[in-house]
């Protein structure tokens, strides 16, 4: 089946919804980093220079803004509604591109945060220099800012702890610093934390997760100091995408199954399937009389559906069945193809199979 407007409209506000949370994720993550710049930052440098990036992240909320009232207005001119919605599409893009390039500058302005908060920190300890050993451990782990520092300096501190007992409170406090600085300026680190933001935003939804693991993959072998920037900005563009597409037919999958079973058809979990070299959907329906409809579902929604084990044309009934069923559920979908058929002797020979496998399944 191609794409309605309707269906591409959806589409659209698919594109807009994912791009307005990592929009909102990105506003969260300025904040908490304003936060610990008041801190730590007299200057207010680096404050200044978020407060300038989030001025400009509004900025989009309210292009994207505009983008979505087109796409709404759009569907009173259904003649021109299809090229309308693509050419808005192209412009989120350029939204989501605009947002990645953001997150990318948010980053690499994080390292020199990450460096001016650890002498933050470093400083508060130099006022406990007569503390003992497990107190100055307590101390230095209660002044992290965050669950992830606690842990990375609670694994530090516990593989040297031989090594420590031996040494000043001001030696152990710089070799921490140090650790802590060199650690989080480290381009594997930085990665990490950009996967771990990426993966975060996504973790309500296990199958959006899995869709960004092969971008996440790469970025991280593959991203070194040269090339940081570049490939940070190109992965959160896919992951985005990626997870959008993935949440699209995910949707689809779930209506056209619903859909298929209300006409008749069985579908167990098994007959719903991932193709991941052609990466797409598969999905198997089967009725105890022994007819069939197969159904290929693409990264856009879009599906091709095969229905066997019928004489003549006799299958248009329950594919009319079934559109009507996906109408009900708000998809719009055109020009049906890829029609084939089988001879009766394949209907009992299916029909004898499937009573088998109920019957198998009961006991």
């Amino acid at each position: 089946m191609s794409m309605s407007a309707e269906e591409i409209l959806f589409n659209c506000q698919k594109q807009f919804n994912f791009i307005k949370t990592d929009i909102e994720t990105l506003l969260e993550y300025i904040k908490e980093l304003i936060s610990h710049c008041q801190e730590i930052d007299n200057s207010k440098f680096y404050e200044e220079q978020l407060l300038k990036i989030k001025e400009r992240v509004l900025n989009e909320i309210n292009d994207l803004k505009s983008l979505e009232k087109s796409a709404n207005e759009i569907k009173r001119e259904t003649h021109v509604a299809v090229e309308k919605y693509h050419e808005l599409q192209r412009m989120a893009e350029k939204k989501r591109e605009a947002i990645a390039e953001f997150k990318t500058q948010i980053y690499n302005l994080k390292r020199d945060v990450v460096k001016k908060e650890q002498m933050a920190i470093t400083k508060k300890l130099q006022e406990h220099l007569s503390l003992n050993y497990n107190d100055l451990k307590s101390e230095i782990l209660n002044l992290q800012n965050s669950i992830d520092d606690k842990a990375l300096v609670q694994k530090y501190l516990d593989s040297n702890e031989v090594k420590f007992i031996n040494l000043t409170t001001s030696q152990i406090i710089s070799k921490v610093n140090d650790y802590l600085v060199e650690t989080k300026e480290s381009i594997a680190y930085q990665a990490k934390e950009v996967v771990r933001q990426a993966i975060k935003l996504y973790e309500a939804d296990e199958d959006l997760v899995k869709a960004i693991q092969t971008d996440a993959k790469e970025f991280l072998q593959n991203t070194n100091s040269e090339n940081f920037s570049s490939a940070t900005k190109q992965f959160l563009m896919n992951a985005s995408k990626k997870a959008e597409q993935e949440a699209v037919r995910k949707d689809a999958v779930i209506k056209i199954v619903k859909a298929i079973c209300e006409v008749g058809y069985i579908v167990i979990e098994e007959n719903i399937r991932k193709i991941e070299e052609k990466n797409v959907i598969l999905i198997h329906g089967e009725k105890v009389s022994g007819e069939t409809a197969s159904f290929i579902v693409r990264l856009d929604g879009s599906f091709v559906y095969n229905y066997e084990g019928f004489e003549g044309h006799e299958h248009d009934i329950d594919a009319d069945s079934f559109l009507k069923k996906l109408h009900e559920q708000g998809v719009q979908s055109t020009a049906a193809f890829n029609k084939q058929y089988r001879e009766p002797k394949y209907i009992a020979k299916r029909s004898e199979i499937l009573k088998k496998k109920k019957s198998d399944s009961q006991k």
